[in-house]
């Protein structure tokens, strides 16, 4: 029965420890979760309303000739500058791909290189 005793005292002993140390540990940092909204722009990219013309206003009236003309050029000026911006916009987000495949490309050949050292130290 003494013995009993002693054992149930040791483990009480020995859960009361256990439960020090854990209360005197820091607690775990959580891993990262990488942001939805992640991005590796300096500065927000540039909005097109902030790039374009306003935005063309018809005239009241066909009527009205000159107007009419500057509408026309207007409408013109504003298809033109969409088209800068939207061709602009493509060649920034192919530069961003290519960037993102040479970033997955390299880290590729880090993991092998990892893996081929661990393998040679391995056969050692």
């Amino acid at each position: 029965m003494k013995q009993k005793l002693y054992v149930l005292l040791l483990l009480a002993a020995l859960a009361a420890l256990s439960l020090s140390v854990a209360a005197a540990e820091p607690p775990a940092q959580p891993a990262p979760v990488p942001a939805a909204a992640a991005t590796n722009l300096p500065a927000e990219y540039p909005a097109a309303q902030a790039k374009l013309p306003p935005l063309p206003v018809p005239p009241a009236s066909v009527q009205d000739a000159k107007a009419t003309a500057a509408y026309i050029a207007a409408v013109d000026a504003y298809v033109k500058a969409s088209q800068s911006y939207i061709d602009a916009a493509t060649n920034d987000a192919n530069r961003v791909i290519q960037e993102r495949n040479a970033a997955i490309e390299n880290a590729n050949q880090v993991v092998a290189a990892y893996n081929a050292f661990f393998k040679l130290a391995e056969k050692k």
